[in-house]
């Protein structure tokens, strides 16, 4: 698709691959609307609602090609009626949707134990029920008009690591849903996974690892990718090509990975 002056919705754009898409998407003179759980608590959220308290008008002039077009918005994705008020915002704000990249997500390194079904559910909703549920309302509002949908998956959806059982099955089940679902749309409509090695951010030491797997990419080097790959209209995105290679031609070779893994986890255990 063409990005220059495309109206799109970044989720989990306060910080790691979220926040460095957001960046590059600023050379392409869109409308943005940014949203994760504390983006309007960021210091370039601030900037900009101190600017617009210095305008003359209270949002940003789109018509100021020197302005920064983007709304910072805060909304929980695990809730439907938090995902409903950002399509609402979204298209008060912008009129259209041409691009939603679902980004936000989290995950947990643990031992699942004693048995917590909301401990799961939390999971699940955020990571995968409201990618899902964003993407089927992305259709129902765009009805026959193009448009492109990104999921930002993981390539732990794929193969499943110890600690990581919740995290890689979120991801397992979006990546499913993708296969199935792009055969539901129009040819002019698209919807895009991507599918990340481990990335160099806070996203593992926020989970608890503090050794997180290798081989890593930087969170630009992914951004980069992903860009590249939404212009391109690529079902499947693979920052890493190393990884792409050994999925296809040799699968087992990544279980070796997933040993390294266990070992490092067994002694979490002792």
């Amino acid at each position: 698709m063409n990005l220059k002056g495309a109206k799109i919705v970044v989720t989990g754009a306060s910080s790691g691959i979220g926040k460095e898409v957001l960046e590059r998407l600023k050379a392409y003179d869109c409308t943005i609307v940014a949203t994760s759980r504390t983006i309007e608590e960021t210091a370039e959220a601030k900037v900009a609602e101190s600017d617009a308290a210095k305008s003359s008008v209270a949002e940003p002039n789109l018509s100021d090609p020197n302005r920064e077009n983007i709304y910072y918005k805060n909304f929980d994705l695990s809730e439907k009626s938090d995902i409903d008020k950002l399509f609402d915002y979204a298209l008060e704000k912008m009129g259209s949707i041409d691009l939603f990249i679902a980004n936000a997500g989290f995950m947990y390194y643990e031992t699942i134990y004693p048995a917590d079904f909301e401990h799961i559910d939390q999971i699940f909703r955020l990571n995968t029920t409201g990618v899902i549920y964003s993407a089927v309302k992305m259709k129902e509002i765009c009805k026959e008009n193009p448009y492109n949908f990104v999921a930002v998956s993981s390539g732990f959806g794929f193969l499943s690591y110890p600690g990581y059982a919740l995290y890689c099955s979120t991801k397992a089940a979006l990546r499913g849903f993708g296969q199935g679902y792009k055969y539901e749309l129009l040819p002019n409509q698209h919807y895009q996974s991507v599918y990340p090695i481990a990335v160099k951010t806070d996203f593992f030491r926020k989970a608890g690892c503090d050794a997180p797997p290798k081989p890593q990419q930087s969170a630009e080097h992914v951004a980069k990718t992903i860009i590249r790959g939404i212009e391109k209209n690529q079902a499947e995105i693979y920052p890493s090509k190393s990884f792409w290679f050994l999925k296809t031609f040799f699968p087992y070779l990544l279980n070796l990975g997933v040993l390294m893994e266990k070992g490092k986890f067994r002694k979490k255990l002792k």
